[in-house]
């Protein structure tokens, strides 16, 4: 990052697409992002309607050196509370760390770094009438991905949710198969 005006471009790659919910359930995409260099974490959380409508973005930084799991666990917390305060009560949250995703599945919340985090997850899910828990490859995760690593350059918490950076658009817009030609000729 080192201080580059951020566009979510380098993030593109591979074939994978992100998969709408059920209609009527909120897909959040959640991830988290680390620099170790600068002692800093990242996370973003994207949340989308089963037609693939951006709903809202979030995304929030903090100053430490976090662990991998930890964050990741953070970030799907972070979406869970976004989607309480949001009245979403039909919820699926996807996140691209498969450990974290397993561990809270199967309600295994002894691991000595993350289990506080992780039990709070499995408490904050009774409040919701439907919440499954996903993993998906990063390829299927990139606009929560893109998002993360852009909050590293964050000073503070920022929410959209009428309107979004062209970047993240662009990136949700081909999560879902809607790519438009770029620069089109009019005769």
């Amino acid at each position: 990052m080192d201080g580059q005006e951020y566009d979510g471009q380098e993030e593109v790659y591979g074939a994978g697409k992100w998969s709408p919910p059920p209609q009527h359930f909120i897909c959040l995409n959640t991830d988290a992002a680390l620099s170790h260099k600068d002692g800093k974490i990242g996370w973003g959380v994207v949340a989308r309607c089963s037609r693939g409508k951006l709903l809202g973005a979030w995304a929030g930084s903090e100053q430490r050196c976090g662990d991998p799991a930890v964050e990741e666990a953070r970030a799907i917390r972070k979406g869970m509370s976004i989607a309480m305060k949001s009245g979403w009560r039909d919820i699926i949250i996807q996140s691209d760390c498969k450990s974290v995703v397993e561990k809270i599945k199967l309600e295994r919340v002894e691991d000595p770094r993350a289990s506080a985090v992780l039990f709070d997850i499995l408490h904050l899910r009774k409040e919701f009438r439907n919440c499954t828990f996903s993993f998906v490859r990063r390829n299927a995760n990139v606009v929560s991905h893109s998002l993360a690593r852009f909050a590293l350059n964050l000073v503070a918490d920022i929410d959209w949710r009428n309107s979004f950076l062209s970047w993240l658009l662009r990136l949700a817009n081909i999560d879902v198969g809607a790519v438009a030609p770029s620069d089109v000729n009019i005769l």
